[in-house]
């Protein structure tokens, strides 16, 4: 059993003594304002996520699905919490049981995109239902490293990752292992944008953008291929920006 307890304002971490005896129990909040790579702040609803590491592993990522890539991580618990631009006290409760089995390795907590744009153009967190993920476009890490033999039943903190302001996605999602790749059929620049026409694959879209063939500096939200504007030839039509202070960019669509 996975189980998340969240507390904003004066009540602090007091609901602790709600946990189960053996519990761990990691307190977490952040300052803000947060930002999404495409520097907007991050929206109410938004996701901060609990991520396990192997000792001795380097953290290998979230794909775009909203699962861990590499067999040494986990993606443990999902808060959707963001409020005003900022993370509110959110105390996350691992079971014993599930504690146990992740004893050898550390907790990090990281911000996450999850916005979707909607037919009508509203964009919005898609969040995370019954505490699981299906959807991410980027991740950037927002605490300190936290060892998870450190944490006990009673109420231990992640630091907040020392930042010169609010907290920030830094990395793109990947596609998923097995996912259809679309093509990129046409690409036209027009005025500070990118039209991007696209294969036409059901299913969510985003694209990573950058200054390099990694393609990762910036992502935007997921659009879905069925709300997407089309051509005469029933492909997708995406318009991006350029990357900052570069007269070129590479850009690399994901898909899940």
């Amino acid at each position: 059993m996975k189980k998340l307890m969240t507390m904003v304002g004066v009540a602090g971490f007091a609901f602790a003594a709600t946990a189960g005896i053996n519990d761990s129990l990691l307190g977490f909040s952040t300052v803000g304002p947060d930002k999404y790579a495409d520097g907007k702040t991050v929206m109410d609803g938004e996701c901060y996520a609990l991520v396990w590491t192997k000792d001795g592993a380097t953290f290998g990522g979230i794909d775009a699905s909203g699962k861990a890539i590499a067999d040494t991580d986990e993606v443990v618990l999902v808060a959707p919490v963001a409020k005003d631009g900022r993370c509110p006290n959110v105390l996350f409760q691992i079971d014993a049981e599930k504690a146990a089995s992740l004893k050898d390795g550390s907790y990090g907590v990281y911000l996450l995109d999850t916005r979707v744009t909607k037919k009508d153009g509203s964009t919005a967190p898609q969040g995370a239902t019954n505490g699981k993920l299906s959807l991410v476009n980027g991740y950037g890490l927002a605490t300190d490293s936290v060892k998870a033999g450190s944490i006990d039943s009673g109420v231990s903190t992640a630091t907040e990752k020392a930042t010169d302001g609010g907290l920030a996605v830094a990395a793109g999602a990947a596609a998923p292992k097995n996912a259809v790749q679309p093509k990129i059929k046409s690409m036209k620049i027009e005025g500070e944008n990118v039209r991007l026409t696209i294969e036409n694959v059901p299913g969510f879209m985003r694209v990573n953008s950058g200054k390099d063939v990694a393609a990762d500096d910036a992502q935007g939200a997921a659009q879905k291929m069925e709300d997407m504007d089309k051509d005469d030839n029933g492909d997708a039509i995406l318009y991006v920006p350029m990357p900052k202070n570069s007269a070129s960019g590479f850009f690399k669509v994901v898909h899940n």
